[in-house]
């Protein structure tokens, strides 16, 4: 395993439906640089060791989420994932141990370390410190998915954008975009926010096509999440 340290219109009415159907089964970022600001929020989160969201495990909703990235969303047995906001790196290990290259960051140094002290025996693993919205030349259209362990729930509203925009930046023609989010919060304090079905399409109809949407099943997970619901995209510019 590789560690790094660097600071770093209207949708068609089938698609709609597509998605929305799950609910039934049960100032901008300045120049795509993340805030100084939430560095430090979450690395004194880090440090305090305020981490309730860590479930010591990968997330229980991953196989589910890889079985119909598979099926509905494109996705081959093998190819390079990339994640940002990896924290400990749970799930991204077990995309690992599937067969996948996984290149997971962080902009914590606290989140790094530890995930690296837990799975330094996996090869195909490369954990990162780094800023998620700076790009080198190599990593664009360079993976074949990206995993979002509720990434864009952690975000401020105003930099959901930039961030779609940085994994469009970084996906093959017709990869999926595999999420895993949090649909409503039993907190008033953020983050994290909730990001629902119409948010999603907001950010995402333009240049991506939905491939699957569903709520997942009761699964163990911190007191502050209501209802969590994955969805996977794929990448306009390939046949879907």
């Amino acid at each position: 395993m590789k560690v790094t340290f660097r600071l770093a219109k209207l949708p068609r009415n089938d698609q709609r439906e597509k998605l929305f159907q799950c609910r039934s089964l049960l100032p901008v970022y300045g120049d795509t640089v993340q805030s100084q600001e939430e560095k430090l929020l979450w690395q004194e989160r880090w440090t305090k060791g305020q981490t309730g969201w860590d479930q010591g495990k990968a997330h229980p909703g991953l196989s589910l989420l890889l079985e119909h990235a598979r099926r509905e969303g494109g996705l081959a047995d093998k190819g390079a994932f990339y994640s940002a906001g990896c924290g400990r790196a749970h799930s991204e290990a077990a995309l690992a141990r599937a067969g996948y290259r996984v290149r997971a960051v962080d902009l914590s140094y606290e989140a790094i370390s530890e995930a690296s002290k837990i799975y330094g025996d996996l090869p195909s693993l490369e954990l990162k410190v780094e800023d998620l919205f700076k790009i080198d030349d190599a990593e664009r259209q360079s993976y074949e998915a990206i995993f979002d362990r509720a990434m864009l729930c952690a975000l401020p509203p105003e930099a959901r954008e930039d961030y779609i925009a940085a994994m469009k930046a970084r996906l093959k023609d017709g990869g999926p975009f595999c999420a895993i989010l949090f649909r409503s919060l039993n907190i008033d304090t953020h983050p994290p926010y909730p990001i629902d079905e119409t948010e999603a399409w907001r950010l995402l109809e333009r240049d991506f096509v939905l491939a699957y949407a569903g709520t997942l099943p009761s699964v163990p997970v911190p007191a502050a999440i209501k209802e969590e619901w994955i969805c996977v995209w794929r990448l306009r510019g390939a046949p879907v």
